[in-house]
This record gives structure tokens, sequence and C-alpha cells, in this order.
């Protein structure tokens, strides 16, 4: 949820952050954005014991998430029912590798050296370019000027001969200074031929030049080994895959009261190398090299006016063993202007234009116009926003189109978002509700002939998604906090009117956090997913899941942590025929410096 609970005398409730930067490229603090807006803290991340970005989004109303089963499977995002490939995922504002399937190996991305998870659902063209019918998760790495510890290091065993450790380290100088952290991951899982190895770094080093001017360097690294045992009516027990992705970005920022701007070159890379089994071994190579420039300037006009501009430009290369003869580059070209202007105390405005040209595709004109009205008397704030946005076929449904003589085209969408929240002070309590409805133009599908193994991509007109997003934070006392989020979506393929497959029509999350002692924060959050249907018409049953979480302070510098997933030991599946990991237990040791 945006909102959260005020800080009180115990260290483990979220502070509001002073600002996120997801929703407009520029910071606003939270209460001015809209409940579309979420902002997922460090300490949330820690206390709730979050492993890969997907544990943290997991809690996120409407977000919808599926996976090939255990850990290190393919995974799959839906915000608000778009395609996993509508939503783009950056690293403080640069865009991760997409690789061939635009998913941005979801199921890797780790939670390193992060200090927050910003999330923006709904259409994010303007601000960031292609692949904004859905959304933009963005990780914001932590400075090592703002961090609170010099280093730890931690080690953690479990179920399935799970094993994790990480270490990190900051340091800060009157001018420099340098954050990184690392963690490597083992498991067998539960089914034959499924190990899971990974291994990943994140650093970010700052260095003044003046008061105004300062560079920046952030980079990543990720090397994953992981066996795949197919599904339960075809399982392999020969598939495996390495994936090697790295990003490094050199910036540059210069920020004064007036005036602030914002340049950075980024370089990544995507490998992946492993064996399918198609009646056999089948070896295959899959890479994409990306480039992006950015520039973004902000210009402050007075009383709260704010003019940003700027530009971009990215250039992927992807290549496949299996389609030797593609020889493709995808270039993209954009700039934008937004404004942000408040009409008065209570009435803000925000509207944005963005222009791209494509080297593949036609050009394309994306806005967005956002009003918020606040009616400070009952602390209640509503929310309209309407923007379209688009989505260029990822390389793969080029490389791996059985039809090139029917090419797809980019994918279109126009959004509408309608928000309330709401805040009580006797009981401390936030309420948000969020009606939204994007529509889609020629959205991209694919007839897949089992006899063959040939895919055909093709358009449909249009498609719909459409719902409803409440939620709750209720800080009952310092001791214990209560959250829940309902979402109620209808996702269908308005052209032949079938159900979009893996999307739950409802999605329940709660999450109760108790301080049991001064020293003792114990925590449990619960998921259902109602009413799915699988490619296919494929059986998707319901399922609830439960996990619990512990944390013990044993002094200043020693931290005891535990936890349980699917506590229960239900059997549920978030792809068909992939069935998830069942009770798992988790038990390790943080020592901080």
């Amino acid at each position: 949820m945006a909102g959260a609970a005020e800080e009180t005398a115990s260290s483990r409730v979220d502070t509001l952050p002073t600002y996120v930067v997801v929703a407009t490229r520029t910071p606003l603090s939270l209460e001015r954005t809209s409940p579309s807006i979420s902002y997922i803290s460090a300490d949330s991340i820690s206390q709730w014991q979050d492993r890969r970005i997907m544990d943290a989004l997991f809690r996120e109303p409407g977000l919808a998430l599926a996976q090939n089963g255990a850990p290190g499977a393919v995974g799959t995002l839906f915000i608000r029912g778009t395609e996993s490939r509508h939503t783009a995922f950056l690293l403080d504002g640069r865009r991760l590798n997409p690789g061939l399937a635009n998913q941005f190996s979801l199921e890797h991305l780790t939670v390193d050296n992060l200090s927050s998870i910003q999330l923006q659902r709904g259409a994010s063209s303007v601000q960031y370019g292609s692949s904004g019918i859905g959304g933009v998760v963005d990780l914001r790495t932590r400075s090592g000027f703002d961090a609170a510890e010099r280093g730890h290091i931690e080690g953690e065993f479990g179920s399935n001969d799970y094993k994790r450790g990480a270490a990190g380290l900051t340091h800060a100088e009157d001018r420099w200074a340098i954050s990184l952290e690392a963690s490597a991951l083992s498991s067998d899982n539960e089914r034959r031929n499924d190990d899971y190895e990974r291994f990943s770094i994140t650093q970010r080093i700052d260095y003044k030049l003046t008061d105004t001017l300062s560079l920046e360097l952030i980079g990543r690294y990720t090397d994953v080994k992981k066996e795949f045992p197919g599904g339960v009516s075809n399982p392999s027990s020969i598939a495996y895959g390495e994936t090697k992705d790295w990003l490094v970005s050199p910036g540059v920022r210069y920020a004064t009261d007036e005036l602030s701007g914002h340049f950075f070159y980024s370089r990544s890379e995507f490998d992946f190398e492993g064996v399918n089994d198609f009646g056999g071994p089948f070896p295959f190579k899959n890479s994409v090299d990306t480039d992006e420039l950015s520039l973004q300037v902000d210009l402050s006009l007075g009383e709260g006016l704010l003019l940003t501009g700027g530009g971009s430009y990215r250039r992927d290369v992807p290549k496949s063993s299996s389609n030797p003869g593609f020889d493709s580059k995808f270039e993209q070209l954009g700039v934008f202007l937004q404004l942000i202007a408040p009409v008065s105390e209570a009435f803000e405005l925000r509207g944005g234009i963005r222009a791209d040209r494509f080297s593949q595709y036609d050009n394309v004109v994306t806005g967005n116009l956002e009003a918020i009205y606040t009616l400070e008397p009952f602390q209640t704030s509503v929310f309209a926003r309407l923007a379209n946005a688009y989505s260029p076929p990822p390389a793969q449904d080029l490389i791996f189109d059985g039809d090139p003589t029917t090419p797809v085209d980019p994918e279109k969408s126009v959004s509408y978002e309608l928000g309330v929240r709401k805040q009580f002070d006797g009981p401390n309590l936030e309420v948000e509700l969020v009606y939204f409805r994007n529509e889609i133009k020629d959205l991209i599908v694919f007839e897949f002939d089992p006899n063959t193994f040939i895919s055909d991509g093709f358009n449909e007109e249009k498609a719909l998604t459409e719902g409803i997003e409440a939620g709750f934070t209720y800080q009952a006392s310092e001791q214990l906090r209560l959250q829940g989020a309902y979402t109620y979506l209808t996702a269908k393929n308005e052209s032949s009117g079938e159900r979009l497959a893996r999307r739950p029509r409802h999605t329940i999350q709660a999450s109760l956090d108790l301080l049991l002692t001064e020293d003792l924060l114990a925590g449990i959050q619960a998921v259902s997913y109602v009413e799915r249907v699988g490619f296919q018409g494929a059986s998707l049953d319901d399922f609830v899941l439960f996990n619990l979480v512990a944390n013990w302070e044993i002094s200043d510098h020693l931290n005891l942590f535990a936890r349980v997933d699917n506590l229960l030991d239900k059997q549920y599946e978030l792809a068909a025929g992939f069935p998830s990991l069942g009770r798992s237990g988790y038990l390790g040791l943080k020592y901080s410096f």
C-alpha cells in the first residue's frame, strides 16, 4: 500500500519516505501521489524477509504473479491484468535488460542493496517510454551517504537443502560514498531436475565534485544456473540453463533550488545458454545487448510550478541460435515534457506529452493528465488520471514468429483511473480505493501448434482490463499493525470473448505484524487468488497461502530470523501444471557492524 502509519516509539514502524520519484520522475512526497503508487521500504523488505523482488510484489494490490514452479522458474507479473511485457523494470531510472521476452528476468531479481522498491500501476509511457501499458517498477539503490550501518554478514539455511549467504558494505567520506551488497543462494527445490543456484551483486558509488555537481556509478551482476523439470504431464530430466546478466551505468547530476539535471549512459548484456527438451537435448543460446542514454532537466518556475523535460535513446540488439538468420537492432529515440502546476492550495494538475521514434515501427505520441484535489478538513484526497501508452513486440515475438508474412504490430492502450484516499486520526487508519480501466488495442496473442512446435503471433483488435483496488492500513497500537487489500479484476480478449489467462478475478491480501517484546517482532501474511484460468482453458484452483516470519534482535549487532512459507502446506499452482513449493522453513543469523 502507498500509505503507512506515522512513526511511533517502536523502531519497527516504517516512516513515510521523504519522496518518491516513480510517479513523475521528480521528487514527490508520498501523500501527494495517487493510490496507484506503492513504496516498499528497505525496512519492510527486511521485516518480511524478502529475498526476491517477486516476494515484495506479492503483497501489493492490483498485482498478480505467476511462476512455472519453484523459485528460479520463469516468473510473470500482471499489473491490473496487463501482460508481463507491458511493465518496465528500472534500476535508479535505468532500464534493466529486457531479455528476449521483455520480462527483465523477474524471477532472478534480488533485493540486494536496495533502499526501496517504487511501483506505479497504470500507463507510464510518457515518463518511461515503451512497455508502459501496465506500469513501471523502479528499484532504488542505497546510497552510502544515507546508510545507517557500515556493513553486515548473514547466513541462512532451510528446507530442500536451501543455503543463502549475503554480505554488504557501505562507506562514506566528505566527498564520496560507496554501497554494495552480494548474495549467493542454492536450493534443490522439491522436484527432480529442479536445482537452483544464484549469485548477485549490486553496487553504487557517489562522488561530489562540488556542492551542486556529482558523479554516480550504478552496477549490478547476476549469474544463475537453473534446472527445468518441465510440467507435471511432460517432465524433463535434461533441461537446464545458465543466465548471465549485468548492467553498468555512469551518470552525472546537477542540482540547485531552481534547476536540476540528470544524465546517464547505461550498458547491459543478457546471455542465456541452455538445453531444452523437445524429445531429446536441444541446445540453444539467446542474448540481448542494450545501450541507453538519458537526459532529464527540471526547472522550478516558482510557487510549486515545475517544468520537466528530457529525452532518451535506446538500442536493443537481440540474437538467438534458434533463428541465426535474424539480424536486427531495435532503436528508440524519445523526447518528453511534463508540467506540475498547483492551481490552488487544494488543487493540483499534472500533465505530460512524449514523442517516440522507432527504427522498426511507426512513430508514437503519448500523453497523460492527472488531477489531485485535497479536502484538508476531511483528510481526504481525490485523484483522477487519463493516459495512453504503448508496448512494441518483444524480440521473441519476431524471432519465433512462425509466419513472418503476418507481422505483429505494437500494442496501444488508453487508461482511466479514479481514486480516493482517506485518513482517520482517532484509530490511526488510512483507507484507499481506486477504479481503473485499460482499453488495449492490437493485443499480441499466439497460436501454438504442438505437432510442429511452431507459434504464429498476431494482433487481436481489442482487450479490456478493468477493476477496483481497495486497501487499508491500521496502526492499532505501537505493538500491532494490520494491512489489507482486495482487487477485483475483469481481464478479457474482447475480440474472442475469452478471459486472459492466469489473472485472478479476486485477489485478497492481508498482513499482521506484532511486536511481542521490545526485541521480538513476528508477522503473518496471507494471499488468496480466486477464480483463474490457465492457457487454453486449463484449470487453476483457488488457493489461500499463509507465510509466517519472526525477527529477534539479540543485540545491537546480532539478529536471528526465521520464517515459514506456505504455513498450511497447501498444494497450489501459479501456472497450470507447475506445482509451487509445499511448506518450507528457514532460519538465519545476521551480524551488523
